[in-house]
């Protein structure tokens, strides 16, 4: 082959090395389509273009009405500019794999050398040379950004998944402090027309100073405690409109219907544990971490072992005659023979493979977390939707017919009412635990890892090394 055919080869080899382009909607499509099947809600990676109009326009559409939960999840996940940074983690990721796939740089030089004595035309020397290595090991570079890459997208997709369950969570205890607000009222309600009635007792002289002065007590708590249960609503309502990623007049939420009470058929699946295992995103991408990590060492090894060597042309002319041959620059490892590098990423794989075993602990231990507290929270709900609020309300009645019957006193009837509201909220919050627990459980199956409040469960990924990080280029 002569040297312009080895010229015209080398100069496709670069071109074709250049093509490699970032295409963030690209890995966007990766991320949605890892969440076909686990979420019905559309996502939308706000990246300057057309689309985001068309999303803002759907959030308002969306907070123009009363707010349902579905609806909260879709503005959310809209929206939601701390879950648009999550997104970029892909587009990062997408950018280390373009760039793992480029070859190095040529190296040009040029030097020309004068003469101290006589009147000698100046030599000149031109070179162009290039790493060896960093062609050789482009296939290895490449599956590290690769298997990188994934474990990105996998994360991505699992965040979003958990910003889907932490909405409908933050909806129904808005939802519930709502409940719990007008309950609280009545509770007021009630404890002033007690008071009321005791004072005028008094002034007859019917009750006692003690029995007022207990009255009054109940009547100044209940305030309290209203005043506790209208901060308590504005903050959940200040949770989800932070989770909305709304502020100002978009915040003004107006919350659709009511909690929907427990289902006394659905069913805990059996195999709970095993299909969390299955479907978690965040043990797939653990496993891409400890994929990424073999491979780098696979390359960390190579570059230990094979020295860098730069190969290229020499173009000089000496004595008014041009000059051309190879030129060859080789690294003798001779004090760096790669031992750090080598020995940081096998502590980070054997770190990575904990930490997989730990997670994979973690799933496990989170399925029979919620299988118990789901079994729990449904037996408690029904219990009161079936049993005890009937019963109250039956209770009350009763009272209010022996009170017009004059078979009982005011303080009788008012008491019934105030226990009756006392059950209500009990069963408000235990309502709200039900379905935050289905909730997770849905999560759980869908491939994300729901928070249980647990102290063992998940170091998550937090302070974790980037696999990608000392990849050598």
């Amino acid at each position: 082959m002569t040297l312009s055919y080895r010229l015209l080869a080398f100069a496709a080899l670069i071109s074709l090395a250049g093509c490699a382009s970032v295409r963030p909607q690209a890995a966007f499509s990766d991320v949605q389509e890892t969440l076909d099947g686990r979420t019905d809600v559309r996502t939308v990676w706000r990246t300057g273009s057309e689309e985001d109009a068309r999303a803002d326009r759907a959030v308002d559409s969306l907070l123009a009405a009363p707010l349902t939960a579905d609806a909260a999840v879709q503005v959310a996940l809209l929206n939601n500019r701390r879950l648009q940074a999550v997104y970029e983690d892909v587009g990062v990721a997408q950018a280390d794999l373009v760039q793992a796939g480029l070859l190095a740089n040529p190296l040009v030089g040029a030097g020309i050398r004068f003469p101290l004595e006589g009147s000698e035309a100046p030599e000149l020397r031109f070179s162009v040379a290039m790493s060896f290595l960093s062609v050789f090991n482009l296939p290895l570079r490449r599956a590290v950004a690769r298997s990188a890459y994934e474990a990105a997208r996998l994360r991505v997709a699992a965040t979003v998944l958990r910003y889907e369950a932490d909405t409908r969570a933050a909806f129904t205890r808005a939802q519930a402090d709502a409940a719990r607000l007008a309950l609280q009222q009545t509770v007021v309600e009630n404890t002033q027309a007690s008071y009321r009635a005791s004072l005028l007792l008094r002034q007859a002289g019917n009750v006692t100073a003690a029995d007022l002065l207990a009255e009054q007590a109940l009547f100044e708590q209940a305030r309290l405690d209203l005043v506790s249960a209208e901060a308590q609503t504005a903050e959940s309502r200040e949770r989800l409109a932070r989770m909305l990623g709304v502020f100002g007049e978009r915040a003004a939420l107006t919350l659709a219907g009511q909690i929907p009470p427990a289902s006394a058929d659905m069913q805990v699946p059996a195999d709970l544990e095993a299909q969390a295992v299955e479907a978690s995103l965040m043990l797939a991408a653990s496993r891409q971490d400890i994929e990424t990590l073999g491979r780098r060492l696979g390359l960390t090894n190579l570059t230990a072992l094979i020295p860098d060597r730069e190969s290229g042309a020499e173009l000089e002319r000496r004595d008014g005659r041009f000059e051309l041959g190879p030129d060859v620059t080789v690294a003798i490892p001779l004090f760096d023979q790669g031992q750090g590098r080598l020995g940081r990423v096998r502590s980070e794989l054997r770190r990575a493979q904990a930490r997989y075993y730990a997670l994979g602990v973690d799933v496990r231990s989170t399925a029979r977390v919620l299988a118990r507290r789901l079994a729990a929270a449904q037996a408690t709900a029904v219990q009161y939707q079936t049993v005890v609020l009937p019963l109250r309300a039956e209770l009350t009645q009763q009272t209010l017919l022996q009170y017009n019957a004059m078979q009982t006193g005011v303080f009788g009837l008012l008491n019934a009412q105030q226990m009756e509201v006392v059950a209500n909220r009990r069963y408000l919050d235990r309502l709200a635990d039900y379905w935050r627990t289905r909730t997770d459980v849905a999560l759980l199956l869908a491939g994300g890892m729901p928070d249980v409040g647990t102290e063992a469960l998940s170091m998550s990924e937090d302070g974790a090394a980037d696999p990608m990080m000392g990849a050598e280029h």
